[in-house]
């Protein structure tokens, strides 16, 4: 739940319509009914099932895989290994970092010669029934030779430390080197510098539904159809084609419904490339299914990482510049993503404040733990939590208020367009949209800060243990490079948009829908949004960092204009009258000055209609900015929080649905008090991990979740014609720094000791002064 309120938001050029309205998702009538079909719900004649072989073994030698055994179980099509697959390794899709060190620890779909994390694909069985695959794995004997496992930073960074890849050297993968200005001398010129160390929890998005595959290969006409792609199907398919020795174009990667996404589905995993290949080399269809175990060991973890972070400010409060030195745990091998969230967490420590400098060293390092990727905020997330948890320490050691430090250091719209680049370093960008002090004092006043510090001061003049805490961030997003529409006028008077992007939940149809009515000026009903697999869209980028609705919008709107062009060209030759005469009026109808008219279904020929076409290219990421504030009271006897109030305050630019954007933000905001209070995979010294059901990896449930309040500010962005901002992972950023905060608030003289996520409550139980009331333990 939450209550919202809008403000700011200057008019647009454009006409009143669909855009700005809160209409009900249509794609949620077939979930609701039990008809939308997931990936577990395809079915194809002859379909076989497959079951992962996985390790247990955290890292150690391969010296045999014995599998007549599990070959010998009546049902039983295929058992395959390393020896059976061409020599590859899954490569890159985000080229950040430095790609020749990171493409010396990529993954392979099966364990060549080592093991490196519990849950490391080892082998498959492809059997007749779900049943009989488990039994057959059960039987594959994988002998492994236990080698020493790497379980922190501190071990893999250890000179006496196991090195997981020879062909790196050592356990540091890539570093990251970024600085801006001349920062030994901003700090040696400081009146005040303030120090602390900082960790973030390791992760995973843990969706609804778990990872899953079905593959058919054609004999026939030499092609394969995957079910069950998401996210990046374009880039997917490209991998799948050159692993398999196929032509592009013979592989056909399908889009079911998605059950969540977060940065984590959709990815190419190990399983990506092996259910295609057992479909061709048993030539029966093959589905995978991932179950919750395999998906907490064996699907992206991410956000591990330890900061020692330092800033520099003068005793009035202003910022000078930071240092950071930074670790993160990537686990085993190198996936997907390479360093992007490791960049991503650099470019986003400076927030929205106004530095003379900073410098950051970011190592990667490997541990014998499930590989990372990205997760809802990757990056941003943790950056904003240790400076923001910093930044409350540093008001308290000049005697300020918090929300006040914050705001005199806010980048302000008359320093627009402020660009951020390196001296060293690669991560330029530029602020240059929206007013941040304003929207900031918004949140503050909406809150009724001075009214709330009030009943927390008479709160505990009564012995309650309640804090405000409140965080600021700056989201670095909406990646480009750019995204292609193709938008058809119908026979049937309907009007088809297809696009190269992918829906996880996020209500995809609807947004883009709306946003294709409003311009084509005809009923939301007759808007097909197509993205459904790679032979109808051919090209694309995909869904991450928050770029659908602004990237793929903006070329709908460039594909309508072409549309509504070449129209005018052919009601003209119909018509007899100059194009530039042919006037365009709701419904799709175009009119020569005689009033003579011509629809766009009556303009195609028998089997298709007019098209239009457009591309809109985004060359730099976009910045916005946003604040939370939160209030939590602590449970003397068991140091349990309880999170009272929860405020975000975002720009979202043009919304195109207000609803879809509370959505996004409120859903984030509940992953992020997941993240800031229960989340945590854990492991042993041995590498096993500890959190392999939801009973060890908590969740937050709607009992732990307040009314979450938002502030909105839909004033049109400058980076683009429509005005679009993002809104899928704004509402995540700020959450943990502001709980945080909220409970160090609440500790006073122990809150220092809030430097590690998840806060729980045992460490609060812990940090709690004697005689407060703390139940023995």
């Amino acid at each position: 739940m939450s209550a919202g309120t809008t403000i700011e938001s200057r008019p647009t050029a454009q006409a009143p319509g669909y855009v700005g309205r809160s209409i009900l998702r249509p794609e949620d009538v077939p979930l609701l009914q039990g008809t939308a079909q997931f990936v577990g719900d395809v079915r194809r004649p002859g379909q076989l099932v497959a079951r992962i072989v996985r390790s247990t073994v955290a890292h150690g030698a391969i010296l045999g895989i014995d599998v007549a055994e599990a070959l010998a179980v009546d049902g039983v099509h295929a058992v395959i290994t390393a020896a059976d697959l061409p020599d590859f390794r899954i490569p890159l899709r985000m080229p950040v970092g430095h790609p020749p060190l990171l493409e010396r620890a990529l993954q392979p779909p099966l364990a060549v010669d080592r093991v490196r994390y519990v849950g490391e694909p080892v082998a498959v069985v492809v059997a007749e029934t779900q049943g009989i695959a488990e039994d057959a794995a059960g039987l594959v004997f994988a002998d492994i030779d236990a080698l020493d496992a790497v379980t922190s930073c501190e071990q893999a960074l250890a000179e006496d430390g196991a090195v997981l890849h020879e062909s790196v050297g050592s356990n540091t993968v890539d570093e990251l080197r970024w600085r801006r200005g001349d920062v030994a001398s901003i700090f040696a010129g400081a009146d005040v510098v303030v120090r602390q160390s900082y960790a973030t929890n390791r992760q995973t998005g843990a969706p609804l539904e778990t990872r899953g595959l079905v593959a058919e290969y054609d004999e026939g006409l030499e092609r394969i159809t995957v079910w069950g792609a998401a996210k990046v199907k374009h880039f997917n398919r490209g991998v799948t084609a050159a692993f398999l020795g196929m032509p592009e174009d013979a592989v056909n990667l399908v889009e079911c419904e998605v059950g969540g996404g977060f940065g984590v589905r959709g990815e190419l995993y190990p399983e990506d490339l092996l259910i295609p290949w057992l479909a061709r080399h048993v030539r029966r269809p093959v589905q995978w299914i991932e179950d919750r175990l395999e998906n907490l060991v064996a699907t992206n973890h991410s956000r591990q990482q330890e900061h020692v972070l330092e800033i520099a400010a003068t005793r009035d409060g202003t910022l000078l510049g930071f240092r950071d030195t930074a670790r993160s745990d990537i686990g085993a091998y190198v996936r997907t993503h390479g360093a992007l969230v490791q960049w991503a967490t650099t470019s986003q420590l400076p927030g929205p404040y106004d530095w003379a400098g900073y410098e950051v060293e970011h190592r990667l390092v490997s541990t014998n733990k499930t590989p990372t990727g990205t997760y809802r905020g990757p990056g941003g997330t943790e950056a904003s939590f240790v400076r923001e948890r910093l930044l409350d320490q540093l008001a308290d050691e000049l005697g300020l208020s918090p929300l006040d430090l914050r705001r005199k250091n806010l980048i302000r719209p008359e320093q627009f367009p402020y660009r951020i680049e390196y001296d060293e370093g690669d991560g330029a960008y530029q602020h240059d949209t929206g007013d941040y002090p304003h929207l900031w004092d918004s949140m503050v006043e909406r809150a009724d800060v001075a009214a709330l510090e009030r009943s927390i001061a008479e709160r505990r003049a009564a012995g309650e243990i309640v804090g405000l805490g409140t965080a600021a961030f700056a989201e670095v997003a909406v990646v480009g490079p750019w995204e292609q529409a193709r938008v058809t006028a119908g026979i049937d008077g309907r009007f088809t948009v297809a696009l190269g992007v992918s829906s996880l939940g996020q209500g995809l149809r609807t947004a883009l829908g709306q946003l294709a009515a409003e311009l084509l000026e005809v009923p939301f009903e007759r808007i097909v949004i197509d993205y459904g697999s790679t032979d109808a869209t051919p090209w694309g980028f995909g869904a991450f960092a928050s770029r659908v609705t602004v990237v793929g919008g903006n070329a709908i709107a460039v594909a309508i204009e072409d549309l509504k062009q070449r129209g005018r060209e052919l009601a003209a030759d119909r018509l007899g009258v100059p194009s530039s005469e042919i006037g365009i009026e709701p419904g799709g109808v175009l009119v020569a000055p005689s009033g003579e008219s011509v629809t766009f279904a009556e303009l195609g020929g028998e089997d298709s209609g007019v098209e239009g076409h457009g591309r809109f290219d985004k060359p730099e990421v976009s910045v916005g900015f946003g604040g939370t504030l939160a209030v939590v009271s602590l449970d003397p006897r068991t140091g349990r929080p309880t999170v009272e109030r929860l405020m975000l305050a975002c720009e979202v630019g043009r919304p195109i649905n207000p609803m879809l954007v509370e959505g996004q933000l409120v859903g984030a905001a509940i992953q992020g008090l997941g993240g800031a209070l229960f989340e945590n995979l854990r492991y042993d010294e041995g590498g096993q991990p500890l959190s392999t059901t939801f009973a060890d990896y908590m969740l937050p449930t709607s009992t732990d979740v307040p009314v979450v309040e938002l502030v909105t500010d839909g004033t049109p962005v400058t980076t683009n014609p429509l005005g679009l901002g993002a809104a899928g992972e704004n509402g995540i950023y700020g959450v943990a720094p502001a709980v945080a905060n909220a409970v160090a608030d609440a500790l006073g003289r122990r809150a220092g000791t809030v430097t590690r996520l998840p806060v729980t409550p045992e460490s609060i139980w812990r940090a709690l002064p004697a005689g407060a009331g703390k139940r023995a333990s």
